[in-house]
Parts: C-alpha cells; sequence; structure tokens
C-alpha cells in the first residue's frame, strides 16, 4: 500500500502521495497532522520522471512568463513551472479534478523539494485558497499580545527590521512568520491572519492563527510619522502584495472586492521610520 501523509492549511486537509514526509521542507512539515478520519479536501500524487510531459491538445495556452506557463481545460490547470526560464523547468502540476492534481517533478532534482519555493511552487496552493477565500499577503507577520500586526511592502522596505524594533523594544511581541501570512476570515467574521509555509530568507515560520489589528506599509524615512495616503493609493499598495493569478478573469475581480472588504473592516495605513529604536515605540503610540 502506497504511503501517504496530511498538510493542513487554514482548516484544509492537503493529501499526499508518491512522496515521502522526510522529503519535503522542514517548514511545510510543521503543517503536517495526522491522517485519522478527517475528510480529504484536495489530493497531490507526485510522479518523478526523467523528462517532464508535454501538454497535449486539450490543454489551451492561456499565460507565460519565465518561471510559469499556464494552460486551460475549462475550469481545471495545468502549470509548467521553472526557475528562470522553459529550458529550466522542473515540474509540471495538472489538476485531475475539482480535488486533485498529479505533479511531474525531475528525478534529478528529487533532492530539491525540501526547498520551500520548489516544494510549493508545485502546489498552486493559492487555487486552493480562493475556495475559501483566503489570500497570500507578502508581508512580515508579527504577533503584538495575541493579535496580528501585518508589514507590508517591496522587498527591501524594512519590514522585518521594524519587526525586529517591535519584539526588541515591546514586550509581548514575537514574529510569526517572516515573509507571508495568510489572510481569511474566522468563524466569528473577523479578517485573521494564519501562518504559511514558505517565509522567505527569515527563517521564521510558525502555525498561529491571530485576528488582524492593522496592516502597516513600511517606507524608510528620516522622520516616524503616518505618511497620508487616500483609499486608492491605499488599494494599489495592497494589491501589490497580495498573491493573484491575473489571468484568470473572474479571480481577480473577486481579488479586487475581496481587498476592499479587507480595508474596509482593518486598519490601514502607511508608516515612515528611520528603523531606530523609537520607530517602533512610535507606531506602538499611533497604533
Amino acid at each position: 500500500m502506497e504511503m501517504s501523509f496530511c498538510l493542513k492549511i487554514n482548516n484544509w486537509l492537503f493529501r499526499f502521495s508518491g512522496i515521502e514526509p522526510g522529503e519535503i521542507p522542514a517548514n511545510s512539515q510543521l503543517f503536517a497532522v495526522a491522517e485519522g478520519e478527517a475528510v480529504t479536501d484536495y489530493f497531490y500524487h507526485f510522479h518523478f520522471v526523467d523528462s517532464l510531459p508535454a501538454a497535449d491538445a486539450g490543454w489551451n495556452s492561456v499565460y507565460q512568463k519565465h518561471n510559469i506557463h499556464v494552460y486551460r481545460r475549462g475550469e481545471l490547470e495545468r502549470r509548467l513551472i521553472s526557475v528562470a526560464s522553459p529550458a529550466d523547468a522542473y515540474a509540471v502540476y495538472e489538476e485531475t479534478s475539482d480535488h486533485g492534481a498529479d505533479i511531474w517533478f525531475l528525478r534529478s532534482l528529487r533532492e530539491e523539494l525540501t526547498i520551500d519555493t520548489m516544494f510549493v511552487s508545485c502546489l498552486a496552493l493559492e487555487r486552493r485558497m480562493l475556495v475559501q477565500d483566503a489570500y497570500i499577503l507578502h508581508c512580515c507577520y508579527l504577533c503584538y499580545q495575541g493579535k496580528a500586526l501585518l508589514f507590508s511592502g517591496p522587498s527591501g522596505a524594512g519590514k522585518s527590521t521594524h519587526a525586529d524594533l517591535w519584539v526588541k523594544n515591546i514586550e509581548g511581541c514575537h514574529v510569526v512568520n517572516g515573509d507571508r501570512c495568510l489572510i481569511s476570515r474566522g468563524a466569528d467574521g473577523r479578517f485573521m491572519a494564519h501562518g504559511w509555509p514558505v517565509c522567505g530568507s527569515s527563517g521564521i515560520c510558525h502555525v498561529e492563527s491571530h485576528p488582524i489589528e492593522a496592516i502597516v506599509f513600511i517606507e524608510q524615512t528620516p522622520l516616524n510619522q503616518p505618511i497620508p495616503e487616500n483609499t486608492s493609493g491605499l488599494f494599489r499598495r495592497l494589491i501589490a502584495q497580495i498573491t493573484i493569478n491575473y489571468w484568470d478573469h473572474t479571480s481577480t475581480e473577486h481579488a479586487t472586492d475581496w481587498v476592499l472588504s479587507l480595508m474596509g473592516e482593518v486598519k490601514t495605513m502607511v508608516y515612515g521610520c528611520n528603523m531606530e529604536d523609537d520607530a517602533s515605540t512610535t507606531l506602538h503610540k499611533i497604533l
């Protein structure tokens, strides 16, 4: 009997076969749960091959960039996944139903599956999250007294540095994830931040869920102070940091409505700071 194992992300149970639990990244293993009697929401079956299968005539090309080529067949999706160009493709993800997908992965690169991005890129998890009305936000996810503070912005803005200042200077703080979080509504209708199995170079990844207190876009400035921004500006900043499959027009429209709802219910602001100790204490007073 073929071995299988399960990962649980935001109350969804994902079952894997064709691969050993020890072959996946350590951060993903944090989300492992006992198989038990719970109903599986989605199945992934891994195949290790010497060459990746080509798309048959039933798949229509809908999107392509340097690291991904997307095909559609009705509501199902197929992806050729690469590092920098189609010439170095290492995996094919192909949905077989609404509840499962096959993944073909190059046998010669099997050991690379322990790399967070290599493994998670094979799963198209953002498509699964859509079913849960949940989205991935690029941010540093800080927990302060049981509530989530999400420091967002483009790479290099200083999100992690600012979060470290909170941990250093303000009691009751810890970083849950240094690079991403998953946002969804909780049972009480409030927006919640959840742990995610990819954490970038931070190395900080925990399985925790907390209600969101605020989303703060960090900018580096000489003085520590809020930066005025209108609603359309905040919307542009936020949607730029959300993982959205823009080749899927229906889900893109839904993401737009979802972001507007998030902004309407969660404090969202821009904060300019100089990355000195009082940058954290000043924002703490503001919030």
